[in-house]
């Protein structure tokens, strides 16, 4: 039977763990001769790209991985893959449909069949039913269709640890994309806005298969490991573990391999920090999801946190300059309003993170939240991702001016291209965090009528602002914002409302060029002139690699 394991992933970077963990059950698992292909594409392709790449395999059997990130897409495509392909049964599986089964089926009449929840051994019997031709009434978590009616099959109560999906197939698709791995399955937290805590606790896989797959992923070619464990540190003696394996033999692992982990950080004691203080820069990266400061909040949601452990904690894996840390607030949780958003806002950016994420709710099939979404008045979207509009705390207009300063959040701050600039407005204007944000925000709307505004525009629309503001020194701002330049965009030029006219730029750079530190090397040069006539000079071959920046100095000319 020619069976062909669907992905549309979000983009080409990313690449799917749940078809070849599928894949590897077949081959562990099934007993029939089963035909197994895999096909990975992305949302952003052609409809009849997608749909020539299906049809061309000819297969009896269409599975698709489905996630809020294409559903859509998905949705789309089914009908006329029954039209194409009318012999062909479609299966869905994935955190899309696996919560509500009998609704979709209902929906999308081209769907034959679902699979709810993990699919590894699911997956494999019911093939084994369909090579065999018999009913698959026994097939654990398995919905149907039958006597005009859908059906649902208990799950198993106990799964084992799942097949490692690491095969040939795999790496050969792998070619440098983002390589994921998980260590265990479920969360310990029950958060009313995810759906990982749903269920019994966490499973952990075998520690000795976790060290070999992290070995195995770090000489595949990719630049990225990211790890999907929901709280990886969670058992803090296993994360340590393998956090000290990981520093011990990082010398062994090619240039740039970094490992990203999600993390709760009010979990870490002092010891593990210890521990993390002595990691190679830019090994590890940390995704820590704050989501609020509001105590009220967190409880409404079941969020456990000890905030003032969580900031401390943040606090000082910061401050060790050697892991990259993201941190996420979201928007639109219960009793959040304005006020206490900007609250965990400016709470938020004191700690300096890498990153500081500016994410809205998504009310999720299977979610606490999306269950009581009329108890908090949500108005949300119907279509996927689910995203909320408003609710009883935060109106429909608020929540589209955080949208606003969600995208000058992450132009200004997360893009890393205007640290020093914002250090300086935020050091001379007396201004809060969130009030920079939202006057910039609010300027960019009424000057632009896109948010995809070219780097150069964007970088005059900062200067025109804030070089009228009161207390601010224009020659101050034009140099801060040519250092943010010269540092982050190795083709060494100025935006033309940076440029400054001056000769001597030109004969330095003749210098610089014939002198031994720089003969034969990217570098960029430009005139400072707000604390006496200084070069800033970056070197472009050398970057640090927790923040992307280049290595500079800056000399008295």
């Amino acid at each position: 039977m020619k069976t062909l394991l669907c992905s549309l992933n979000s983009k080409y970077i990313h690449s799917s763990l749940a078809v070849h963990y599928l894949a590897a059950g077949v081959d562990l698992y099934c007993k029939s001769d089963i035909d197994l292909t895999i096909m990975e594409g992305t949302i952003n392709q052609q409809d009849s790209v997608i749909l020539d790449n299906i049809v061309s395999h000819r297969p009896d059997l269409i599975a698709f991985s489905t996630y809020i990130w294409n559903i859509t897409t998905i949705k789309r495509l089914l009908p006329i893959l029954k039209n194409l392909l009318p012999d062909a049964r479609i299966l869905l599986g994935g955190p899309e449909v696996s919560y509500h089964p009998e609704t979709v089926m209902m929906e999308l009449p081209a769907v034959d069949y679902i699979i709810c929840g993990e699919g590894e051994l699911s997956f494999a019997a019911f093939l084994d039913c369909m090579a065999e031709n018999i009913s698959p009434h026994a097939v654990p978590a398995l919905c149907y269709r039958q006597d005009g009616m859908v059906v649902k099959n208990p799950p198993d109560e106990v799964l084992p640890e799942p097949p490692g999906p690491y095969t040939d197939a795999y790496f050969r698709m792998l070619q440098g994309r983002i390589a994921y791995l998980e260590t265990s399955r479920g969360c310990p937290f029950s958060c009313a806005f995810c759906l990982s805590g749903d269920s019994c606790g966490v499973r952990f896989f075998s520690l000795e298969r976790a060290k070999q797959e992290l070995c195995l992923l770090a000489g595949s070619g990719t630049q990225t490991v990211k790890l999907v464990d929901r709280t990886f540190n969670c058992n803090r003696n296993r994360a340590y573990e393998l956090f000290r394996f990981l520093i011990e033999r990082a010398n062994g692992f090619p240039e740039g391999i970094r490992f990203h982990f999600e993390v709760a950080a009010d979990l870490f004691d002092e010891e593990t920090i210890g521990l993390l203080s002595s990691a190679p820069p830019g090994l590890f990266q940390f995704e820590a999801g704050i989501q609020s400061f509001n105590p009220a909040t967190l409880a409404a949601v079941s969020r456990k946190t000890d905030t003032n452990k969580l900031f401390q904690n943040l606090q000082s894996l910061i401050s060790m300059q050697n892991i990259h840390i993201h941190i996420d607030l979201i928007a639109g949780l219960p009793y959040e309003t304005l006020e206490s958003f900007i609250a965990s806002f400016n709470t938020a950016y004191s700690l300096s993170p890498h990153v500081l994420q500016l994410g809205f709710l998504k009310l999720l099939h299977g979610s606490q939240l999306r269950a009581e979404a009329d108890r908090y008045g949500y108005v949300y979207h119907e279509t996927a991702p689910y995203e909320f509009v408003s609710n009883m705390f935060l109106t429909k207009e608020e929540t589209q001016k955080l949208k606003r300063i969600e995208d000058a959040l992450d132009r200004l701050y997360n893009s890393g291209r205007f640290a020093f600039t914002l250090q300086y407005l935020l050091g001379v204007m007396g201004l809060s965090p969130y009030e920079l944000f939202s006057d910039f925000s609010e300027y960019l709307s009424f000057s632009f009528e896109t948010t995809s505004v070219p780097l150069e525009e964007y970088t005059k629309a900062v200067f025109d602002l804030f070089s009228t503001a009161e207390k601010v020194d224009k020659t101050i701002l034009r140099d801060v914002m040519v250092m943010d330049r010269i540092r982050c965009e190795n083709t060494g030029k100025l935006p033309r409302c940076l440029r400054v006219e001056d000769d001597r730029l030109k004969q330095i750079v003749s210098i610089l060029k014939a002198s031994p530190p720089y003969r034969n090397k990217r570098f960029g040069a430009a005139l400072l002139y707000s604390d006496g006539e200084k070069v800033i000079i970056a070197d472009y071959t050398k970057k640090d690699p927790v923040t992307g920046h280049y290595d500079f100095i800056i000399q008295s000319l």
